[in-house]
């Protein structure tokens, strides 16, 4: 196992030791004892994949799941406030002021659209936002379908989920290698996001990439994995632009209206084994999407 892998398992280990135990006061010092390493040199790990010291995500991740507290559920502040380890209301409003710029008691009595000072606890209400609703609220959102075919593509693969870890982790991770970032340099894209491939390869997990037309230059994309994606017909199933903290909701929502959707009615069946399902989270533009292939029955 090289480096980058084994920082990887120690850092995800550690994180989900913090995520089970963050309503029992957890303690930097106690994660590391879990992980069998020195605080030190579990911050030098964590701080490599995250950007983030132990202290600094438990932190955040306690704050975060506090929002959300605050948000779905009717039980008093200072109740939340001491199951996340504030030792008093004021402590907690303090905190809680010095992120997101309002109170607790004005978000609950308001609960609008939130955004933090500090960018990764940004980044936290979005990845809390799915473990929070998924495990917790299953709301349905308001998910439109349609049929739709699409002409033959080219799949160009920029990163496999080689970890089969959650796809939701898996995306953080193509966020902090850079990969997104590599995603903005290929000119005239279609689309960047996620594709799950079972006809194309032994590996169906998901990968990052984006799709081009047939006809793209093969020079522009050539150092990575390509895939010709033949003429196909699609259901595409959307969740329209949402708030970031109803990102769980709509995921949710969004698989499960595949689930729900009657194929047979429509003449139709599922062709997952023929093409590959792609789908594409933008929250603040076109939503959440997900197209899954179809053929005629």
């Amino acid at each position: 196992m090289g480096k980058t892998s084994y920082y990887l398992e120690v850092t995800e280990a550690a994180k989900n030791y913090i995520e089970l135990n963050i309503k029992n006061g957890i303690t930097s010092e106690e994660t590391a004892k879990f992980s069998n390493y020195s605080l030190k040199q579990l911050n030098r790990i964590f701080y490599l994949v995250t950007g983030l010291t132990v202290c600094e995500f438990i932190r955040w991740k306690k704050l975060t799941e506090a929002l959300f507290e605050l948000k779905y559920n009717d039980e008093l502040i200072i109740n939340i406030a001491y199951k996340y380890g504030y030792e008093s209301h004021e402590a907690f409003t303090r905190a809680f002021k010095d992120n997101f710029s309002v109170t607790p008691g004005e978000y609950k009595k308001t609960k609008k659209e939130i955004t933090a000072k500090n960018w990764h606890i940004n980044q936290f209400i979005h990845k809390t936002a799915h473990d929070f609703l998924n495990k917790n609220y299953h709301k349905r959102e308001n998910v439109e379908s349609w049929i739709i075919t699409k002409p033959d593509r080219i799949w160009v693969s920029l990163r496999r989920n080689i970890e089969n870890i959650h796809p939701a982790k898996f995306y953080d991770l193509c966020g902090m290698e850079g990969i997104m970032d590599k995603a903005d340099q290929i000119p005239n894209v279609l689309m960047a996001g996620g594709a799950y491939l079972p006809g194309y390869n032994d590996d169906s997990r998901v990968c990052f990439g984006v799709e081009v037309d047939e006809n793209y230059p093969m020079e522009l994309i050539n150092e990575f994995e390509i895939y010709n994606i033949p003429q196909c017909k699609y259901i595409v199933f959307n969740c329209p632009s949402y708030p970031i903290e109803n990102h769980g909701d709509v995921i949710y929502s969004t698989w499960y209206a595949q689930k729900d959707f009657d194929i047979e009615a429509n003449g139709l069946k599922w062709a997952m084994d023929k093409a590959p399902i792609f789908e594409d989270d933008s929250p603040e533009s076109t939503g959440y999407t997900l197209w899954f292939p179809v053929t005629e029955k």
